[in-house]
């Protein structure tokens, strides 16, 4: 069985900048267990990486789940 989670999450970005949590949602397959669905979304997240205005590469520090809502399951 595959069912479709919603992850409501914060992430924190790693620089120089005064500590700023941006809040995110996204939607993901994954199997009965609603831990695989968090696991998946800190791993992706936790990866990401981008340029400042100053050129310098900031990357994902932090991760913290807000809620997760279970939208669909289906037999596939």
């Amino acid at each position: 069985m595959t069912c479709i989670y919603e992850v409501r999450f914060e992430f924190r970005w790693h620089s120089s900048e005064p500590t700023h949590w941006e809040y995110q949602t996204i939607k993901v397959a994954a199997g009965l267990d609603a831990q695989e669905a968090i696991e998946k979304v800190k791993t992706a997240t936790l990866s990401v990486h981008r340029m400042d205005e100053n050129g310098r590469e900031e990357r994902c520090d932090s991760f913290r789940l807000r809620e997760v809502v279970l939208i669909a399951e289906a037999h596939l």
